[in-house]
């Protein structure tokens, strides 16, 4: 297995790696990936804090992007009151 780099816990440096490690490991799932991450969140404890920005940043995300797709089905759904 590669090593991986040591990063600096620079915040946003800390948020874009947090946000690339979980892409990476989101779109192509595997126990390399997976290992990246881990051993990148045993490095610093703010990378911890970064990888949770990082999650919620996907969440938000997700979430207004689902908002208006049920607003439209509410408004297409006749009221059952």
């Amino acid at each position: 297995m590669a090593m991986v780099e040591r990063t600096p816990a620079c915040p946003k440096t800390a948020v874009d790696t947090a946000w690339a490690l979980f892409c990476r490991l989101h779109d192509t799932p595997s126990r390399y990936h997976a290992d990246q991450l881990i051993h990148w969140l045993g490095e610093d404890p703010r990378h911890v804090r970064a990888f949770d920005e990082a999650l919620t940043l996907w969440a938000l995300a997700g979430a207004a992007l689902v908002k208006p797709v049920l607003e439209e089905g509410q408004r297409c759904t006749p009221d059952l009151q």
